[in-house]
């Protein structure tokens, strides 16, 4: 499960599937609405693999465990650190806006689980600012903040992101630095090279994105599906990052998260490490690059 079929997931997802199909792994490739519907399909089992923001994950298992008293963070593992997405706060180029010094918006951040809404509740929150919702898909919203029914549209997405790119009349907010969960966010920028509606280079902060599962850490099969998705993903780092989408570039293809990880994955890192230690690089013992 990944996101809009306009979004950066969802050609990750199509990209993933077409390598591992190699090694004999079909994944179907499910759009969705984005990290929070994938985290409960995972919780539900409605998808064996699923794509979301690190901090949507965090958001869910605080929320389930103050509301159940059940904490997932035992059940959901990281096959892989993906990308960091890129935080687009965006306003009317000519509209007179000082997110500073001005307590209220009228904010459109696409459907209401979504990821951009996600991350525009952590704004609302670390700016102590008032967000009124309107969750539409985005080319309505851009719509509206230009003919000023809306303040703010807040995309979480990768750079550069489709929709925006051919856009005009639009501007970023440039956000004051801040260290609330600072695990989670990194801090970044975008310029005209990212998009030519933009004049200079805008800072902007960064969520990392992961895929992840809910199949139980065991031995046998279980643990050789996740291993053969992952080493399906490394073993062709090089072709997604020469012919896939730019974010593919960003990916922590031998990165894991401790006590997060999947033992599957960590097993494929285990084998690829001891073929680079006899000199042999890990391509080619992926099926179909021998």
């Amino acid at each position: 499960m990944t996101g809009p079929e306009t979004g950066t997931y969802y050609q990750i997802g199509q990209e993933a599937s077409s390598v591992t199909d190699r090694s004999g792994v079909h994944l179907q490739v499910l759009p969705s609405q984005g990290s929070w519907e994938n985290i409960v399909a995972l919780f539900n089992s409605d998808t064996e693999f699923a794509i979301f923001q690190i901090d949507a994950f965090s958001r869910a298992a605080e929320n389930l465990y103050r509301n159940t008293g059940v904490s997932i963070n035992e059940d959901i593992h990281v096959v892989m650190p993906l990308f960091s997405e890129e935080v687009h706060v965006i306003k009317a180029k000519e509209k007179d806006l000082n997110f500073a010094n001005q307590q209220s918006f009228v904010v459109g951040c696409g459907p209401e689980n979504g990821g951009s809404c996600l991350t525009a509740a952590v704004i609302e929150d670390v700016y102590d600012k008032q967000f009124s919702y309107i969750n539409e898909d985005f080319e309505t919203s851009l719509t509206k903040l230009r003919n000023g029914t809306i303040d703010l549209v807040i995309v979480t997405a990768g750079k550069p992101y489709p929709l925006l790119v051919e856009q005009t009349g639009l501007d970023l907010v440039t956000l004051p630095r801040f260290n609330k969960a600072s695990s989670f966010y990194s801090w970044t920028s975008l310029g005209p090279e990212d998009y030519p509606w933009l004049q200079r280079d805008v800072e902007v902060f960064a969520v990392r994105s992961v895929l992840a599962t809910m199949i139980q850490e065991e031995e046998g099969l279980a643990n050789d599906l996740v291993s053969s998705v992952h080493y399906s993903l490394l073993g062709n780092k090089d072709e997604l990052k020469k012919t896939g989408h730019p974010k593919w570039n960003d990916v922590q293809f031998t990165g894991y998260i401790k006590d997060f990880s999947h033992a599957g994955a960590l097993r494929s890192l285990g084998v690829c490490k001891a073929i680079t230690d006899f000199g042999y690089s890990c391509s080619d013992m992926v099926s179909g690059n021998r």
